[in-house]
């Protein structure tokens, strides 16, 4: 359950449905297992998992939510031998060529052919809704993944106004002007990692396990390289990955916080999650604002 990757969007209303609300209107569109025929499959599920009874879980003005996608599996290295058999055997059994669209349709008979005996593969997003702060905060590294889960929770609401969050300052300015002083705000400090950009030509520079003070790293910002990702620790209590899109990536909570959230022996599965989501959704409210504030606050922005 404890998120390993952050991609934060401003609500641009108040967000006024209950949990129980909320998991009404996404059973409309609840997640079922692909059948024979289909390729795949997208709905919402219980995000205490297989377990759960509930789409939806509330704690301290959180709600929780989850979505499973399910695709069929079908090696394409499989169907171009099938479809160069298939184009060999008409052109030896009715000496003609086989045309461009014709070879479009049959692949397409191949792979329908091939669904019923195809693998499912399975991937899941976790999200939650911040009904104070007016955040919805999901658990992903894909932009793309973040994005269907929106279009799925705007389908269900039948609009859902969200902007990425931003903040005020330039993530690339704010990180390089970071490494190159060595001066975090608050209670940040950097980490031991990092990647940098040219923008003048097409250098990029990925170094893990470093010592983000050397001289040598910083002789490159001097050159023109900027910081496109930076590795940095907040409060002793997480340690992330900052990238130019202003997103969180590789997500680390200190031992201290998972066995703070582990000290008790809870009745359910819903009590357990109810007091790990509370505990990561405080510790992550609280390090969004501090982000925030140590890149100047949020961007005043419009939708389009």
């Amino acid at each position: 359950m404890w998120y390993k990757n952050l991609r934060v969007f401003r609500l641009q209303d108040a967000f006024t449905l209950s949990a129980e609300a909320l998991a009404e209107k996404l059973a409309t569109a609840e997640f079922t297992p692909c059948g024979k025929m289909d390729l795949t499959r997208y709905g919402w599920v219980s995000p205490l998992g297989p377990d759960g009874q509930s789409l939806t879980h509330g704690a301290n003005g959180l709600i929780a939510i989850c979505t499973k996608k399910q695709d069929k599996i079908l090696p394409a290295g499989v169907i171009k031998e099938q479809l160069e058999d298939t184009i060999r055997e008409i052109k030896t059994k009715e000496g003609r060529p086989v045309g461009r669209k014709e070879r479009e349709n049959l692949k397409d008979e191949i792979t329908f052919s091939m669904l019923p005996q195809a693998f499912a593969k399975s991937s899941i997003s976790h999200a939650y809704i911040d009904t104070r702060n007016k955040l919805l905060v999901i658990d992903s590294a894909s932009a793309n993944r973040a994005e269907d889960l929106i279009s799925a929770l705007r389908d269900a609401l039948g609009s859902l106004r969200c902007i990425p969050l931003m903040p005020h300052n330039a993530t690339t300015n704010t990180l390089t002007h970071w490494l190159k002083s060595g001066d975090l705000p608050g209670d940040f400090t950097l980490g031991d990692e990092c990647e940098l950009m040219s923008s003048q030509d097409e250098r990029i520079i990925r170094g893990k396990k470093l010592d983000l003070l050397d001289e040598q790293l910083i002789q490159h910002l001097e050159t023109g390289m900027f910081v496109s990702k930076l590795a940095i620790q907040w409060k002793e209590t997480l340690s992330c990955v900052i990238d130019d899109q202003f997103s969180f990536k590789r997500v680390k909570f200190s031992d201290a916080l998972l066995e703070r959230a582990g000290d008790r022996t809870p009745e359910s599965l819903a009590e357990q999650f109810d007091h790990e989501f509370s505990i990561m959704g405080l510790e992550l409210t609280a390090f969004i604002n501090a982000a925030l504030l140590a890149f100047g606050g949020e961007a005043e922005s419009e939708l389009v």
